[in-house]
């Protein structure tokens, strides 16, 4: 079953990549205001992936809710020479948690591994351009903290299919100017729906994740973190999901950050 499912994923290959040439290129769809940022410097991104113990400080809204504890037992499924624990810091869009004393107080002096940052703010309609300095200032206080920043691009609203690269192409005009790594959660999200329609990712609401969704957006950030490719290890069943499901979903997380990698090393 396993090299039948191989199979398939190959026959879908990725809509947006001609070859399985690993690739980052997007349209910079988005926000291209130029601001300066605090620190102006743009330091090289922290590689923590081969840490045995992740500390992950999380900032975002509703959207990262209860995310960290998933993340953190994926991760320790990964190998039994992980551990993982995480903490939210900062709540709210990243322009706003910015601003909190006690978050960068957080950051500065905890000793994290990685800092997830969701909360970029961005039009639906894509008409309006946010600033975002937030985001620039908490990657850059990140990183002169030893901390590896990873940019969390919303998974898209159920029915649209274009806001997923809408999102991640913001994001990555926000990494031309200040790097970090950026987990393509909309676009694993995109290529898993293909492979499953009838999969539930979302929650009635039809905005945020149902638990099938956030255990897919924490497989993301698992692979992104420890650089182990996650369909490549043996993992907990899941409520809900056929193991042939599981797989081809770990599949799916795989194959989208082997052709736009997360991390700039």
């Amino acid at each position: 079953m396993r090299v039948l499912l191989v199979v398939l994923f190959s026959i879908f290959s990725f809509a947006c990549s001609d070859s399985s040439t690993p690739s980052k290129t997007f349209e910079p769809i988005g926000d291209k205001v130029s601001e300066q940022v605090e620190p102006k410097s743009n330091v090289q991104v922290p590689n923590n992936q081969s840490l045995s113990a992740y500390r992950i400080a999380i900032t975002g809204n509703s959207h990262v809710s209860g995310l960290g504890g998933v993340v953190s037992s994926i991760i320790k499924q990964m190998s039994d020479e992980k551990t993982a624990e995480s903490q939210m810091i900062g709540h709210g869009f990243l322009d706003v948690s910015f601003k909190s004393t006690s978050s960068l107080e957080a950051l500065a002096n905890d000793n994290w591994s990685h800092i997830i940052l969701q909360g970029q703010k961005y039009s639906q309609s894509r008409t309006t351009n946010y600033s975002t300095t937030g985001a620039q200032r908490w990657i850059a206080r990140a990183k002169d903290a030893g901390v590896t920043p990873i940019l969390f691009p919303e998974h898209p609203q159920r029915g649209d299919d274009t806001e997923a690269k809408y999102v991640y192409g913001l994001h990555q005009v926000i990494t031309a100017q200040q790097a970090s790594c950026i987990a393509p959660v909309g676009l694993v999200w995109d290529r898993v729906l293909q492979l499953m329609p009838q999969i539930e990712l979302h929650a009635t609401d039809g905005n945020h994740a149902s638990a099938l969704g956030k255990y897919l957006t924490a497989l993301v950030f698992a692979e992104v973190i420890t650089g182990l490719r996650i369909d490549s290890v043996t993992l907990d069943p899941v409520s809900g999901l056929l193991p042939d499901e599981q797989l081809l979903m770990a599949q799916a997380v795989s194959e989208i950050i082997f052709q736009h990698p997360a991390c700039p090393f």
